[in-house]
């Protein structure tokens, strides 16, 4: 969710969307992810409460990651029998786990192979749902982080809306704030929230703006309601059908997400409603993006919804990086190498049969080279000294190089693609 402040950028805003308020969105499916664990009870529970409320059908997903393969001179650590015996079992969770919540058993119900986040994100486009849920782990910190991962992994990786439930989880949101810069990827998430939302509750619309970039309007208590903010505010409000949900409009000033995040627990909110529309796939993977913060932060349930036509993490939006040709990578990586030597990284694997893996996170960057013989890219990463701790990987079939940039100066993350994958190295701010 971005912060659109001048009434010039938020007019752009509204004209761009407009055509979504033309029609109502299609009684899509629901698909819940699980693995009958505890941390996946909310999601569930969350689901029967949102299919009594709309009569969507719900689907259930359970995902059997295999072990790995440890190096060529090793066998598989799982057989093909271990791993049907290991998804049997998981169908036997998932069913022991239905019946404990009573709740729907005659779900469907898909037990199948594979990297959970790629897989969850897969499904949910190849069958067209509105609405990917899942459970935000249990209580305790160490269970709260593992979900929190899970679920920012399939909103990097899809284009279908997530909704993360938090722990106790017990019925339908009746406080909801729902952030929107009146792009469509928060109109979406406002009209998703409204469609779930509990009779007599309700809806916040709150518009993030900068105090030292838009004093007047971060100052102005009618600014929601003329000017260009107030008729973006109408145009969202003349769309929502509830006549049970009663709407109000904010304007808060301050950072996007700190901001939110009070104004959620001030108002003891059910859920927080954000939108996520970054230009392509490598904008969505930057860590520090709005719609982290609100996952990770939020004490509630949190909505995530991406535009309707996002590009997925196999696609590519060259306007959002610097594509450079292929007689230029060497000299490119080097002044990349000259930039951004010493600055701590994260270095990702991206494949869309085996979704994201993180291979390191926080060590410093090293360089970055192109071998032409055989068209591979190199990039180490390590302490400098000789004593020190390293890592080098080499790309080989290497046929893109992109930059992805904040300022003309500043770089954020360097995209390798080779073969039907890519390499993400993510460039940590220092400031």
């Amino acid at each position: 969710m971005a912060t659109l402040s001048p009434n010039a950028t938020v007019g752009h805003a509204v004209a761009e969307t407009a055509s979504i308020f033309q029609t109502t969105p299609a009684l899509a499916p629901l698909l819940v992810a699980t693995d009958g664990s505890l941390a996946s009870d909310e999601a569930l529970l969350a689901a029967q409460a949102i299919a009594r409320r709309t009569g969507q059908r719900v689907e259930l997903l359970a995902v059997h990651e295999p072990l790995p393969l440890l190096g060529p001179e090793v066998q598989l650590a799982e057989s093909p029998a271990q791993e049907a015996e290991s998804r049997s079992a998981l169908r036997v969770r998932v069913l022991e786990q239905l019946m404990r919540l009573n709740v729907e058993t005659r779900w469907p119900i898909d037990v199948v192979s594979g990297q959970p986040a790629a897989t969850i994100a897969r499904a949910a486009q190849r069958m067209g749902a509105s609405l990917v849920i899942m459970g935000l782990g249990e209580h305790g910190l160490y269970e709260r982080l593992l979900g929190d991962e899970m679920v920012l992994r399939v909103i990097r990786l899809g284009t279908v809306p997530v909704l993360a439930v938090a722990p106790g989880f017990l019925d339908l949101p009746a406080r909801v704030l729902a952030a929107t810069d009146f792009s469509e990827s928060s109109v979406r998430g406002v009209r998703l929230a409204e469609s779930m939302m509990r009779e007599r509750s309700t809806l916040t619309l709150a518009h993030v703006v900068s105090s030292d970039l838009d004093a007047a309007n971060s100052k102005r208590v009618d600014t929601p309601f003329h000017g260009t903010i107030g008729r973006a505010f109408d145009r969202i409000g003349a769309t929502l059908p509830r006549a049970d949900v009663a709407v109000h409009r904010e304007i808060i000033a301050g950072d996007p997400a700190t901001v939110l995040l009070e104004r959620g627990t001030r108002m003891q909110a059910d859920l927080i409603v954000t939108g996520s529309h970054g230009h392509g796939f490598l904008t969505r993977l930057w860590l520090g993006s709005v719609s982290q913060q609100l996952v990770r932060g939020a004490r509630c349930s949190v909505l995530v919804a991406p535009p309707a036509d996002l590009p997925s993490y196999v696609d590519e939006l060259p306007s959002a990086t610097t594509k450079f040709a292929s007689y230029e990578w060497a000299e490119r990586l080097e002044e990349f190498t000259r930039r951004n030597e010493g600055r701590l990284a994260s270095m990702e694997i991206v494949d869309p049969d085996f979704g994201a893996q993180v291979e390191n996170r926080g060590m410093p960057f090293l360089s970055a080279d192109f071998d032409p013989r055989d068209a591979s890219v190199h990039i180490m990463l390590g302490d400098a000294t000789l004593a020190g701790r390293q890592l080098t990987r080499s790309i080989r079939n290497v046929t893109a190089v992109q930059v992805l940039r904040e300022t003309p100066d500043r770089d954020l993350m360097l995209r390798i693609a080779h073969g039907s994958g890519q390499t993400l190295l993510t460039l940590e701010r220092n400031d």
